[in-house]
């Protein structure tokens, strides 16, 4: 499979750790959520959102402004912002890593104009997520809608002057922020990513398990 995938590559550099990582990523590109009520409806399927998520959709691209950052076919963006969340918690900053977690992507860049930002996710089949924002603080999408609602920072160690613009209250009611609840959780999610569940692995062993030891401790057999 490595010499179809690799066939310009020579041999002694074919099998790599670099060729598996590539060979890897554009398999994960393969592992798409585009099949939601809300893709559908894009593609001209008019009767793919209800009333009720198209006016989830109606609050998503209006009052709750969130079309300012997630945008685009995975609504999200290559922008990066500071809105005050949380680091891990009980993490002590005192390794390369532990800084790029607590200033983002200042971390990473030593850029003081890019501390504490990071980058806009993704919002497709977010709904079985257990742990939201990049320190794991929000247990649900509520959560972090209600978050941004409110526009005030929890972590205290992020300077007011390094927030985003955009991370202001946006006066929503319940009733707005249900719908938001709603849009992310019925008309961004996807539920037949089994479709992409192969029907047998080389190895002979179940999916998504690649070794014995792994298939006996979580029960698939």
């Amino acid at each position: 499979m490595f010499d179809l995938a690799f066939p310009n590559d020579a041999p002694e550099d074919r099998y790599s750790k670099i060729n598996a990582s590539l060979a890897i990523a554009a398999f994960e590109r393969t592992l798409l959520p585009n099949q939601s009520p809300f893709q559908e409806w894009l593609k001209g399927n008019e009767n793919a959102m209800s009333e009720q998520s198209l006016n989830s959709a109606n609050v998503f691209f209006n009052q709750g402004k969130c079309f300012t950052c997630h945008s685009g076919p995975g609504l999200n963006s290559r922008t990066f912002h500071a809105i005050g969340m949380n680091d891990l918690a009980g993490e002590e900053i005192n390794t390369v890593v532990d800084m790029a977690t607590a200033k983002g992507r200042g971390g990473f860049t030593q850029n003081p104009d890019d501390d504490f930002k990071f980058k806009t996710p993704q919002l497709y089949n977010l709904k079985d997520v257990k742990f939201y924002g990049h320190g794991g603080s929000f247990q649900t999408i509520k959560d972090v809608i209600e978050y941004k609602n409110n526009g005030i920072a929890e972590n205290n160690l992020v300077p007011a002057d390094k927030l985003s613009p955009n991370f202001t209250g946006l006066e929503l009611t319940d009733v707005q922020i249900n719908d938001l609840v709603s849009f992310l959780e019925i008309a961004l999610y996807d539920n037949n990513l089994n479709r992409f569940v192969p029907d047998a692995l080389p190895t002979g062993n179940c999916f998504p398990n690649a070794d014995s030891d792994s298939a006996a401790d979580l029960g698939c057999d």
